[in-house]
């Protein structure tokens, strides 16, 4: 008898329980083909221009043909979680690095971030925005073994 009712009362529980998981995932699709990628208000929205490399001479080169991982960077988009400085996209990345935000920014000065990863081999990142530019588009630079440039918006 006490099994019979748990079948029945758990054959009546499932089209609702079915039905709020659809719903739920009906609203994560929605919320995530809507909105994209999440970031905040304050977050940096990043587009990169150009990548050069710096020359024996001390000039720098555009990087261009299949010279390395960067040959097809110009317009890729990264973003740069402002609180943080972490920086997240296909050809940005500093992910696993020791992230220090040397400088905040203002209307007066340039928003600076330091990235360094050690362990085998050390390597280091330094990304500037220029915050105090006029208009929307702001500079930036990114220098590693490359160095990106390109504009960010608020």
């Amino acid at each position: 008898m006490m099994q019979a009712i748990f079948i029945r009362a758990t054959a009546e529980r499932q089209p609702r329980v079915q039905a709020h998981q659809n719903f739920v995932g009906a609203l994560l699709s929605t919320a995530i083909a809507c909105c994209g990628v999440a970031h905040a208000s304050g977050d940096l929205s990043c587009t990169i221009v150009g990548a050069s490399e710096v020359a024996a001479d001390g000039s720098l080169n555009p990087l261009a043909g299949k010279k390395n991982y960067y040959e097809n960077v110009s317009g890729a988009e990264f973003i740069v979680q402002r609180e943080s400085g972490t920086m997240m996209g296909r050809y940005v990345n500093n992910s696993g690095f020791k992230i220090s935000v040397v400088d905040r920014g203002s209307a007066n000065t340039s928003y600076k971030i330091l990235s360094v990863r050690s362990g085998g081999r050390v390597q280091s990142q330094y990304f500037e925005v220029r915050l105090q530019e006029p208009g929307e588009r702001k500079p930036f630079v990114l220098m590693a073994a490359e160095v990106l440039h390109g504009y960010c918006t608020l």
